[in-house]
């Protein structure tokens, strides 16, 4: 084809153009539509199952051993742990130790500078001694009018000297021995007086009641200081024996009957994972507390260092027997309303049924149960509200396996 062909030749290209465009925006239209059409159609999805039955999580029930155990948090304690307080008023002259320190007993914690008990004790010290020389001037009296009366008692039998002479020397001599027995009462009091002012001075010398560690330390050198044991700002030190420690758990009253002590038990603390602390029980306090219905039972346990008072842990007791396995119920299966406690059943066509119980013991993780449920029964795991008897429901069923 020529050249002058070609040219004169009608162009395209605006219509490829516009064609070109045309489609461009059908490609964008339909890129943009997608999005809402999924998100239409999962809204439909998610009607259909809105108006289905409820989801609800459940377990099918097993028996439990026959050899029960009730696993229970409790706390530890220090053995022994008290707060010192000043017995007299003073400026803290010198603090020995400070928080975190190991003390044994009797071990000088600090030293409170009082001068005023001093100066009484040598006050107290010089009355005593002031006493006890009037009591030697006394006794000499005595003995001068004691040997005067009996020489005027021999004389008056002469007719040398009158009766009453004579009456006057034995009233001397008995004026005398009183004088005796009143500086011998002046020097019992003088003495409690100096042994009440040397125990009170004694009390500047603060020490360790038993062996522990200091936890807490309210002083410093120089601090006033005064006599107290009820306001916390004359506080000088927090102290506890921890080389033992004592485990404290509140059993419910249905496991309550088979613990006793010297029964041994197992504690354990997440902080120290992998270790068990066994142990016994070492007390209980005999009587269920009536706000509670549990008893306190407490374990005492030797720390080797890594048990810190005041920490959470879980100590794990051995039940007596049963007579037959129980059926366990898991603790977020039980229901407890007006009518008593219940649990939620799922029938073989997936309807809910609300069934009475009659439980054992509680140990914790799961129940026993008595009367009411059999192995095999399919429960809910903590139903919801929308969860109603009769209701339709589709189980989500989960594995908790059966409680020893």
């Amino acid at each position: 084809m020529t050249q002058a062909a070609l040219e004169s030749r009608p162009s395209r290209s605006p219509y490829a153009a516009a064609v070109a465009f045309f489609l461009l925006l059908i490609v964008v239209g339909v890129v943009a539509l997608l999005p809402k059409l999924r998100h239409r159609d999962d809204l439909k999805a998610e009607a259909v199952v809105a108006s289905g039955p409820p989801v609800v999580l459940a377990t099918k029930l097993e028996t439990g051993d026959r050899n029960s155990k009730i696993e229970l948090p409790a706390s530890i304690q220090a053995f022994e742990q008290t707060t010192i307080f000043a017995r007299t008023s003073g400026y803290i002259k010198a603090r020995y130790v400070d928080i975190g320190d190991h003390v044994r007993k009797g071990q000088l914690l600090a030293e409170i500078e009082d001068p005023q008990t001093a100066q009484s004790l040598l006050q107290a010290k010089a009355t005593l001694a002031q006493a006890k020389a009037q009591l030697l001037q006394a006794q000499a009296n005595a003995e001068l009018s004691t040997v005067t009366n009996q020489r005027w008692q021999s004389l008056q039998k002469q007719g040398v000297v009158s009766q009453q002479d004579t009456d006057q020397k034995r009233a001397q001599s008995s004026a005398d021995q009183a004088l005796i027995a009143a500086d011998k009462a002046n020097i019992a009091a003088a003495e409690a007086n100096v042994v009440s002012l040397e125990q009170q001075a004694s009390f500047s010398r603060v020490t360790a009641p038993f062996n522990g560690v200091v936890l807490t330390r309210s002083i410093d050198r120089g601090s006033l200081i005064s006599t107290g044991s009820q306001n916390s700002v004359q506080q000088m030190f927090t102290i506890a024996q921890s080389d033992t420690v004592r485990v404290f758990a509140n059993v419910p009253q249905t496991a309550s009957v088979g613990l006793h002590q010297g029964q041994a038990a197992q504690v354990s603390i997440r902080e120290i994972p992998g270790t068990t602390f066994p142990g016994t029980i070492t007390r209980t306090s005999s009587s269920l507390d009536p706000s509670t219905r549990t008893l306190l039972v407490e374990v005492d346990l030797k720390n080797d260092g890594r048990i810190l008072p005041g920490m959470y842990a879980t100590v794990l007791y051995d039940l007596p027997p049963t007579g037959t396995a129980p059926v366990m119920l898991p603790a977020n299966a039980l229901v407890i309303r007006s009518a008593g406690p219940q649990a939620v059943v799922i029938d073989e066509t997936n309807v809910a049924h609300f069934r009475s119980l009659v439980l054992g013991r509680d140990i914790g993780s799961a129940t026993e149960v008595l009367k009411g449920l059999k192995a095999g029964d399919v429960v809910a795991l903590s139903p919801g509200d929308e969860v109603t008897e009769g209701a339709k429901v589709q189980p989500s069923m989960q594995k908790t396996g059966a409680p020893q």
